[in-house]
């Protein structure tokens, strides 16, 4: 059973049109990096949390400089009014044997959705093309309908196969939410394991291009506006303590 704890005088019908974004747990998390990016960048704010069987719980210190006070949890909702934009963060990976009630109760609650963006990543090995576009997409025929002319106009290949490896759980999302005629998509790049936090800013510098009258990141200049979370700061863990030498 799905717990949605929001805020006070918060309620997921305020959310109703929104664009949400929803990271996969995927290789290198480089899709979560892309979302605490993200979030980072634009200043959202904490709007509310998820509980659930499939979330590992955790509990820590804030994740982002622009919301000192706020504490983080599992799975975290932040939101943005004036670009009417939802970003969803996990924290903890998934108990698998809960996968399904939870992927199904999450696609339920998105149906509110105006359109909803899946991002994740690819094992680098599986590109079959070496110099090919790194970048892969699969949408619904109901977001097709949407930004049709824009994907036509991207350099990403339209992702045909039945399985990203590596990608964690972002295609059964998508299935889910395609069964539901949600306008949906999923954006993905291969990568390898490492540090990710590059990757996520290529992830997210492709995400604006399709969605660039909301998400509004771009310079004059051409380049990114980002802010690197306070958090990546132990982004691989504590330095190595002296004293075991």
């Amino acid at each position: 059973m799905m717990l949605l704890q929001f805020k006070q005088n918060v309620h997921l019908e305020d959310f109703k049109g929104y664009t949400v974004i929803v990271p996969s747990i995927c290789i290198g998390n480089a899709a979560q990096l892309a979302c605490d990016l993200l979030i980072s960048s634009k200043n959202l704010k904490r709007v509310g949390s998820i509980i659930h069987p499939a979330l590992i719980p955790c509990y820590g210190p804030s994740a982002f400089q622009h919301e000192p006070e706020e504490k983080i949890a599992a799975c975290e909702v932040y939101s943005c009014q004036v670009s009417r934009l939802l970003v969803f963060q996990f924290r903890s990976p998934f108990i698998s044997t809960h996968m399904v009630s939870f992927q199904n109760e999450l696609a339920n609650l998105l149906k509110i959705a105006a359109r909803v963006i899946i991002l994740s990543g690819s094992l680098g090995f599986e590109k079959r093309i070496i110099d090919s576009c790194p970048y892969e997409y699969k949408a619904s025929d109901e977001l097709k309908e949407i930004y049709g002319d824009r994907l036509s106009n991207m350099k990403w290949k339209e992702f045909k196969g039945e399985m990203i490896f590596g990608g964690g759980n972002a295609l059964e999302l998508y299935k889910i939410m395609e069964e539901q005629k949600v306008p949906v998509m999923i954006l993905f790049r291969y990568l390898l394991e490492g540090d990710n936090s590059t990757d996520a800013a290529l992830i997210l510098s492709e995400l604006t291009e399709l969605c660039k009258d909301f998400l509004a990141l771009k310079t004059e200049d051409g380049g990114l506006q980002l802010k690197v979370p306070i958090s990546w700061k132990l982004l691989f863990g504590n330095d190595i303590p002296e004293l075991i030498f």
